[in-house]
């Protein structure tokens, strides 16, 4: 059988390695092992977190045949065949096509992310790159709220939810313009609950966290809110293609791309108006949510972490990676991610 390893160093991979995980168990692929680091394991779901360890010793002794790292970096160490699964649908960030030299094969999400690491693949000549779909939207569709519930509790019953997400990234983040006027934008029958990325700025969501009529969200998991919330304020953030797999309205703030799967706005001032607008007329920006959709991730199927199991199985099978280009030496960074885990 084979051994499946998940290098995981963020809490938001979580979820993103869990339907496969999962899957793996279901139709007894393999073994499963995580890395993660300590302070990860407190978010691990209970069955996952029994087959975790934070020690790369105990990694390097599993000899894992398949490693998956929804990530940019893993150690160099780590014996096995590596695969990109991508740490979110961000397709309009340029470190999205990052080539770092780590992986075999990259599992993309769509057509679209699809064409431009083609191009890639045929640049570098050292990866695969194959169309499997993201992972994580098979939690993300198959999420039971009947059967899980919701994770905020103490809001009442009949109060519109509006869920603020925003990017970290300090260029394109909207949590400073939004700052001041947030604390007197809602209306009594509205509740906002804001997730910040998380590697957020810690100050940043301490300022959030003072103000009145505001739930900030400290779990890695977002996908209960995604089901849980009617509307979606964000900035340039991936989870705008998350929640557009639901089908309910955006709202977003300086967007640098694909405008027209939201409501967009620049001015702060908007954003009330943007929100009556939101709840009025849901179904405004559906069919452009499709469209966008169907270049970015048109799966529903929730097979996508089965996709990809059986496409790194073809690809191995075929004897396709023998073929391929030796991959650059890399030491700057393979001496930079040694430096990280402390591990030589």
């Amino acid at each position: 059988m084979k051994k499946y390893l998940y290098f995981v160093t963020k809490p938001y991979s979580i979820p993103i390695i869990k339907p496969i995980f999962e899957t793996v168990e279901k139709f007894q692929k393999g073994e499963n092992l995580i890395f993660a680091f300590d302070y990860i394991l407190q978010w691990m779901p209970e069955k996952m977190k029994r087959f975790s360890t934070a020690s790369l010793q105990e990694v390097i002794d599993y000899k894992p045949d398949i490693v998956f790292v929804p990530g940019n970096v893993i150690h160099d160490k780590i014996p096995g065949v590596k695969v990109q699964i991508f740490h979110g649908l961000c397709e309009e960030k340029k470190g999205h096509y990052k080539i770092t030299g780590f992986f075999d094969i990259y599992c993309t999400s769509g057509p679209l992310i699809t064409r431009k690491f083609k191009k890639l693949e045929e640049k570098y000549g050292h990866f695969i790159v194959v169309e499997t779909g993201w992972p994580k939207v098979d939690y993300i569709l198959g999420y039971d709220v009947g059967e899980t519930g919701y994770p905020v509790a103490n809001i009442s019953k009949g109060k519109k939810i509006i869920l603020y997400a925003p990017t970290f990234s300090p260029r394109f983040k909207s949590t400073h313009k939004l700052l001041p006027y947030l604390k007197d934008i809602l209306r009594d029958d509205e509740v906002l609950i804001v997730k910040f990325h998380d590697l957020a700025d810690k100050k940043e969501v301490e300022l959030y966290k003072k103000l009145n009529n505001i739930i900030v969200y400290d779990s890695p998991d977002n996908v209960p809110l995604l089901h849980m919330a009617d509307i979606l304020i964000s900035d340039t953030s991936s989870i705008v293609y998350e929640f557009m797999l639901l089908d309910k309205p955006v709202i977003t703030i300086d967007a640098r791309v694909r405008k027209e799967k939201a409501l967009n706005i620049v001015d702060p001032l908007e954003l009330r108006s943007a929100i009556d607008r939101a709840f009025k007329f849901p179904q405004e920006h559906s069919s452009k949510r499709r469209e966008v959709l169907q270049l970015i991730h048109p799966y529903r199927d929730k097979l996508c972490s089965l996709r990809v199991l059986d496409a790194v199985d073809k690809i191995i099978e075929s004897g396709a990676l023998e073929s391929l280009k030796r991959k650059p030496s890399n030491l700057i960074r393979a001496y930079k991610v040694r430096k990280m885990f402390r591990y030589w």
